[in-house]
């Protein structure tokens, strides 16, 4: 397909579901390992909490993990919504209060590989069903691939998920490279968040570095929508399948989603971001 069909393809996908209600936002990553689906879900929590409610929509189709994170085994799955065998209603699993998760399942190479018309048709499904709800909050697999294109395509907001290491930046370049080409205009706000910071001015540079790369080949640059400090905390709660937020409530990488979940509520506090001097756990000022 060319990158003009492709963006044709985008913008009937956002225009069939036009009528929805929720807001969508799309997490997603050039690479895998960067911590996407551990930021999603607590990100679900957290705005949860503000009071929103929340589907939270495991996009990797085909190699799920967001039900592993909340110690949850679904009975059903997309697949079986897919195959006739369930409603969406029978497989949706109640988290936390005002949180509600789609799972998707894993090593089934059927559903990761959907056609283009049974994936837009499921997408449309889901975003149709979820209408009722503050925010629909999807988790992408890592990579280029046509699902993370669409489930991008069908977002308000995506959040591009990197690291300051150069294999991440690079694949972070090269995903945003593809959207670049195949977004409809008028597609999402993409901005980053750099995960697994050490520092505010490690996280910065990060940032830095892609914007050049994004600026001088691309012509865009992304803002930056938030600084996640590293924290043992996080691999911890990984371990124990609980939410972060949920065990570790004042951790600094909770602290830190709780202020991202808090901008996508209402972005203009982000305008009263501390500067780099302040601690890790605060969005940016953009």
């Amino acid at each position: 397909m060319t990158p003009e069909g492709r963006a044709d393809q985008a913008g009937r996908l956002r225009t069939r579901v036009a009528g929805r209600r929720a807001r969508v936002v799309t997490v997603t990553s050039g690479k895998g390992g960067v911590g996407k689906t551990t930021l999603a879900a607590n990100l679900g929590l957290e705005l949860a909490r503000l009071g929103r409610e929340v589907l939270l929509l495991d996009g990797d189709l085909g190699l799920a993990n967001l039900a592993i994170l909340f110690n949850q085994a679904p009975r059903r799955t997309l697949e079986d919504v897919l195959a006739g065998r369930a409603s969406l209603d029978e497989v949706v699993l109640p988290l936390a209060e005002r949180l509600r998760l789609l799972p998707a399942a894993t090593g089934v190479g059927q559903l990761a590989e959907l056609d283009r018309a049974a994936r837009d048709e499921l997408l449309a499904r889901i975003t149709r069903w979820g209408a009722g709800t503050d925010l629909l909050l999807v988790d992408t697999a890592a990579g280029i691939g046509s699902n993370v294109q669409a489930l991008v395509a069908l977002a308000d907001r995506a959040l591009l998920v990197t690291t300051h290491e150069p294999t991440a930046l690079s694949d972070a370049y090269a995903l945003l490279k593809v959207l670049r080409r195949t977004l409809a205009a008028g597609g999402p706000r993409i901005e980053v968040v750099v995960n697994l910071a050490a520092t505010h001015v490690q996280a910065r540079e990060t940032h830095g570095k892609l914007v050049r790369l994004t600026e001088r080949f691309l012509g865009i640059a992304p803002p930056l929508a938030a600084i996640v400090p590293r924290d043992d905390a996080v691999g911890d709660a990984i371990v124990r399948q609980q939410p972060l937020s949920r065990i570790y409530p004042y951790a600094p990488a909770t602290r830190a989603i709780a202020a991202l979940a808090r901008t996508l509520v209402d972005p203009r506090g982000s305008d009263h971001a501390p500067t780099h001097d302040a601690p890790l756990a605060v969005p940016v000022r953009r």
